[in-house]
């Protein structure tokens, strides 16, 4: 179904608008919120996602202009006025906002029927277009190319880019099942954001866990950098390491360092304290319990190198987001 959202503060409007045979599944498009006045859409347009808003033109001033001016920025980008009769200035307004239309009463019901028509085709488009653009940012992504910042500040403008970027954590996650092992799929959502700015940023993020835990490598490499991602608490030390994916020791050392640009030594530090992270936050193992998993027997050193990478200690990592520290 297709929200829409009324802005009526004339009951005669309300009555008349309501009572036509355009909602329900005959046209796809049902009533999903009434409010008397512009003031009461502004706590709640920017958490519910409207397909369309038909606002009395009279409730319209240069306040409630910059209201509206903000909502069609958003995802309801469809506003209607509406009128017992025509008005100069609510029009002017309309033709300033661009809105889809202005509707006088006695109300066409072929008018409106033919804006929901619109509304669907374009929504149709839409989800085409989401479909292209995440598939594009999926290359980006997979391929770990730079250019993927630039392009997500370019679907951000054309206000798809939560919907992409959606489709490519999932298909990330879903391609690459170690991930679990290191970061939850739900924080890198829209769902688990405030905003599109912050879930931006999350998703960028999630890019650069991803770059560190699979660097730039040659297939030559592939078996080694997997078996390390989805063992993070094997021994992973250079000379088992190499026994056990029957390579020479100084040759694995060699290699890795000239693909990624990365020592042996380092990679599995990062890939180790990652797993450490991740069990800090989803279980309840004691940090030496954490340290000895993940084969660090001095809780001292595990600490510092914890310290390095995080810049904090296991301790304070640990804490909620929105701990509050008592001085």
């Amino acid at each position: 179904m297709y929200k829409t959202g009324l802005v009526l503060k004339n009951s005669d409007l309300l009555a008349q608008i309501t009572a036509l045979h355009i909602w329900g599944e005959n046209t796809g498009f049902e009533i999903e919120a009434v409010w008397a006045d512009v003031e009461s859409l502004t706590d709640v347009w920017k958490e519910k996602c409207f397909d369309l808003l038909i606002v009395e033109a009279s409730l319209v001033g240069a306040k409630e202009y910059q209201i509206f001016r903000e909502i069609k920025k958003s995802q309801c980008s469809h506003i209607v006025f509406c009128g017992e009769n025509g008005n100069f200035e609510s029009a002017r307004i309309g033709i300033l906002l661009g809105i889809d239309d202005y509707w006088t009463f006695p109300f066409d019901q072929t008018t409106i029927r033919s804006l929901f028509q619109r509304i669907q085709s374009e929504n149709v488009k839409t989800i085409d277009s989401i479909e292209k653009y995440a598939n594009e940012l999926l290359g980006l992504f997979l391929r770990q190319e730079a250019e993927l910042y630039n392009y997500t500040e370019h679907l951000c403008r054309l206000h798809l880019f939560s919907e992409a970027a959606d489709q490519v954590v999932k298909a990330v996650f879903e391609q690459n099942d170690w991930l679990d092992l290191y970061l939850n799929e739900q924080e890198f959502l829209s769902s688990g954001a405030i905003d599109v700015e912050e879930h931006k940023n999350k998703v960028k993020q999630l890019f650069d866990g991803f770059l560190l835990l699979n660097p730039r490598h040659n297939e030559s490499l592939d078996s080694i950098i997997q078996y390390i991602l989805y063992n993070p608490e094997s021994d992973l030390r250079q000379k088992s390491l190499s026994e056990e994916q029957h390579i020479n020791k100084s040759y694995l050392s060699t290699l890795f360092t000239a693909q990624t640009g990365i020592r042996f030594v380092d990679y599995v530090t990062y890939v180790k304290l990652m797993r450490a992270a991740w069990l800090l936050k989803n279980s309840d193992m004691k940090i030496n319990e954490i340290a000895g998993r993940i084969d660090y027997k001095d809780i001292a050193y595990f600490s510092k190198q914890f310290k390095k990478v995080f810049h904090m200690t296991p301790s304070e990592y640990r804490l909620p987001d929105d701990y509050q520290f008592q001085i």
